[in-house]
This record gives structure tokens, sequence and C-alpha cells, in this order.
């Protein structure tokens, strides 16, 4: 299979697998057997939240091909959020390694501490 990524804001857990014409998404077994060489299906015809339904599916030379939704943050990467080039995952089974979209963490930064001056500012009487 290749799987194109398509980043999209969205906070969804998403993890598959494959096992030959099966994908399994989030726990959701999708059978892609039944596409047969040089045709393809509307990614909408799944079912599945992660197909992108404007895409198809597709068998090309043997090979499934089709586009899922690659859920990123806000403050994810750039390199996921807008990437240069398409994202393709090329696999055979199982587990599919999505990249880690999770955002980077902000940096902790310790503020100075002043120290609160008296109402008299700071003199003392003679």
């Amino acid at each position: 299979m290749k799987i194109k990524l398509f980043p999209f804001l969205i906070d969804l857990p998403l993890e598959a697998s494959v096992n030959g014409d099966v994908i399994t998404i989030n726990g959701e077994a999708i059978d892609l057997s039944g596409i047969p060489t040089e045709y393809r299906l509307p990614g909408s015809a799944v079912g599945n939240r992660f197909f992108v339904e404007t895409d198809y599916i597709e068998r090309v030379d043997g090979v499934l091909t089709f586009t899922l939704i690659l859920p990123v943050h806000w403050d994810s990467p750039e390199e996921f959020r807008n990437p240069a080039e398409p994202m393709v995952i090329d696999i055979e089974n199982g587990a599919v390694p999505f990249p880690d979209t999770t955002p980077p963490i902000a940096p902790i930064v310790e503020l100075p501490t002043f120290m609160e001056e008296p109402e008299n500012g700071g003199f003392e009487p003679a």
C-alpha cells in the first residue's frame, strides 16, 4: 500500500496497521481487496473519517494507493503542517509509521523575582 498523508487540523488519535489489502484504522478493519487493478473508488465510499473523501482509492500495478488525513495541531512542526513534498508511506504489513505531529514542548522560562519597594521609596527615617 502507498498511503499519502494530507495534514488536517483535527484533534483525533490515529493508529493504523496493514495486513495484505486490509487496513485497520483505530480498530476498524477496512477490506480493500475488492478493488481490481486499474480501477478506483472514491474515498467517500469507505465511510471512514480518515479517508480523504475527494481523493480516490485505486490499485495501480497491483498496489493500493489512497490518501488519509494526518491529524496535526496548530503548533505542530511546520514540516508536518505544510510539507514541501507530499508525505507518502509505503507499507506491506504491520503498523503504519505515521510521523509524530505532537507540538514541541515550550521551554520553561524563569522570570526574575523583584523585591517590593517600601512605600517611602527605601528611605529610612533620620
